[in-house]
This record gives C-alpha cells, sequence and structure tokens, in this order.
C-alpha cells in the first residue's frame, strides 16, 4: 500500500519518542511505500485534493534516521491512507488543511484521523460532551465569570482552548494577585475563551494518558510532572512511568468510545487525572513508544493493521 504522513519536518523528529515515526516504520517494515508532506503543501486544484510529497525510508539511527527522495506533486486519492499527524496548535491553517483533506475520496483512501472529527473535537472542549467525569470545568471569555468561579472553588488551572503540549497553562489561586494580568493575556482582555478547572492535587501522582484505537483502550502511560512545574507533558520536563487501567478509566472510555468511532477518530488520547477526564487529544496524540517499553504493547501494529483492515474493506465495496 501507500501512505501519506501529513506532519511537521522528519528532520525535527525525535526518535526514542515521537508516535509518529513509530507509525511509519511500522508501516515500512510490512512492505508499504511510506510517504511525507508538510501541511502547507495541501492544496485544491479545481476539486481535485494534491500535495507535494517525498518518499522516505527509515531507520532507527539517531542523527541519520531518514533518506527521502525527490518532492513529486501528488494527488491524495491516490494513497491507500493518509494520516494527519500535524502537531497543535489547532489554528486556522490547520482548519483549512482538514478542507482540504475532506476532499478525498473516501472510497480509496482511509484517513487518520477523520478531517470533520479533527475539526469538531477541539482537544479541550470535546470532554464537556462527558462533563460528568470532569472535575468541575467551565468554558468562557467572562473575565468575571472566571472569577466568580475561582472564588468558589479555590485553586484553579486555566488554560488556552488552542495550544498544546502545556503551553499557557497556569495554577491560579483565590487570591493570587497575578488573576487579573493572566485573565487579561489569556482571554484577549474578554475576547477570546479559555476553560478554567477546579485544580486536580493528584496531578502530583501523575496525569495518566489512555490510548485507545478505534474507540478500544490498548493502554497508559502516567505522566508524573517534575517538582517544579503543574505541567506534566513530557517535553516540559514529566516523566513517563508505567501504570495500568482503573474501573474509572475503563468507565471513561466505555463512555467516549462510540462516540470517537462514529466520528472517525481512531487514534486518540485520553487525559485523566486523579480520575476525572481533562482532555481529549486528536490532532497527534503521542504516548505509543513509551507504552511499548513499559507494557510491550505496540500500539503502531494495531493502529496499522486497522488501517489495512479498513483498506481491503474499501476495495470490496469498489
Amino acid at each position: 500500500m501507500r501512505f501519506l504522513f501529513v506532519m511537521d519536518p522528519v528532520a525535527a523528529i525525535d526518535i526514542d519518542a515521537d508516535s509518529t515515526f513509530v507509525m511509519m516504520l511500522e508501516s515500512q517494515s510490512r512492505g508499504h511505500r511510506v510517504d511525507w508532506a508538510l501541511m502547507a503543501s495541501l492544496a485544491l486544484d479545481g476539486g481535485v485534493p494534491k500535495a507535494k510529497a517525498q518518499r522516505l525510508e527509515l531507520r532507527r539511527v539517531r542523527g541519520d534516521h531518514f533518506s527521502e527522495g525527490p518532492l513529486e506533486a501528488v494527488r491524495l486519492d491516490d494513497y491507500d491512507a493518509i494520516f494527519m499527524r500535524k502537531d497543535p496548535p489547532f489554528d486556522v491553517d490547520f482548519h483549512l488543511a482538514t478542507l482540504v483533506l475532506d476532499q478525498t475520496d473516501r472510497m480509496k483512501t482511509v484517513l487518520v484521523n477523520e478531517p470533520a472529527g479533527l475539526r469538531d473535537f477541539n482537544e479541550k472542549l470535546a470532554a464537556f460532551m462527558w462533563a460528568e467525569f470532569m472535575p468541575p470545568s467551565m468554558a468562557t471569555a467572562d473575565r468575571e465569570r472566571i472569577r466568580a468561579f475561582l472564588a468558589e472553588h479555590g485553586e484553579c488551572i486555566v488554560k488556552p482552548l488552542l495550544n498544546a503540549g502545556g503551553e499557557g497553562i497556569i495554577r491560579l489561586g483565590r487570591d493570587d494577585k497575578n488573576t487579573g494580568s493572566v485573565l487579561d493575556l489569556l482571554t484577549g482582555f474578554g475576547r477570546r475563551m479559555i476553560e478554567v478547572q477546579k485544580f486536580v492535587p493528584e496531578v502530583s501522582q501523575g496525569d495518566k494518558r489512555i490510548i485507545l484505537v478505534d474507540g478500544e483502550a490498548i493502554g497508559a502511560i502516567n505522566r508524573v510532572p517534575a517538582a517544579d512545574d503543574n505541567r506534566a507533558n513530557m517535553h516540559v520536563g514529566g516523566r513517563a512511568e508505567k501504570v495500568g487501567l482503573s474501573e474509572r478509566d475503563r468507565a471513561i472510555v466505555q463512555a467516549l468510545g462510540p462516540e470517537l468511532r462514529r466520528r472517525g477518530l481512531v487514534l486518540v488520547g485520553l487525559d485523566v487525572i486523579g480520575g476525572f477526564l481533562t482532555e481529549v487529544n486528536v490532532t497527534s496524540p503521542t504516548g505509543l513508544q513509551e507504552l511499548a517499553r513499559f507494557d510491550g504493547v505496540k500500539g503502531e501494529k494495531q493502529l496499522i493493521d486497522w488501517v489495512e483492515a479498513r483498506r481491503a474493506t474499501l476495495s470490496h465495496k469498489t
């Protein structure tokens, strides 16, 4: 088969941590052709979705992990599967890229994840669909509402809705004298919606990332924040460790799984802190390499199995 990965530059990959890298390695090991393209190369030519892509050969060698062929003009419909793996933030350019991907013929090409699902599932706001599993939370641009929420709940986390990797996340106390400045900055003086969420002190014990493939949990990792940080994201100093799934985790997965599957959100990372759902990560969820190291579970294998099976189903239909 022929696969396309829409992603950030291949040269910048951390081969020991990047989930896209092991997806591509797994695909290559099965004999599939692996191409990559920058999101900015996507285009609509009349009604035909296109891109400029390069063929890859990959290897787990630090400093020499890939070779690439010449840049080629390609039609997206010529691929058996397209993986949208551009890292957040979710911005206007990302939104427009999903609209181009939406023009791909679903009778020929499997998309991971579905463009409409990527547009509809803001990674913070989507969790509100299952508010019963969340800590007390609010999304608003109204600074007075946020102040009232702080007065009611005490210590809270405030965070932008379009960033990722812990960027812009700030912890505020009930009487924090920085509150006014922080809210002005994050809301753009009341013009931009943010999320405010009651602080869950169990974050010191870890922020659990539950990885789902087609609505089913394949495992989890725990991300423990550094002693001097509230954020557990690994690229800002969080430490990954082995963890299992609790009954509460399984209840969350059971509640979310069918809707994620219905929307074509095949690879998803749920963030759970102290038993509370905080985010539903769909853009380019990571954690596959850590899961393999801790539990021996190769999520990339299960994902490519699913893609191959899905593509085979399309072949039978045509």
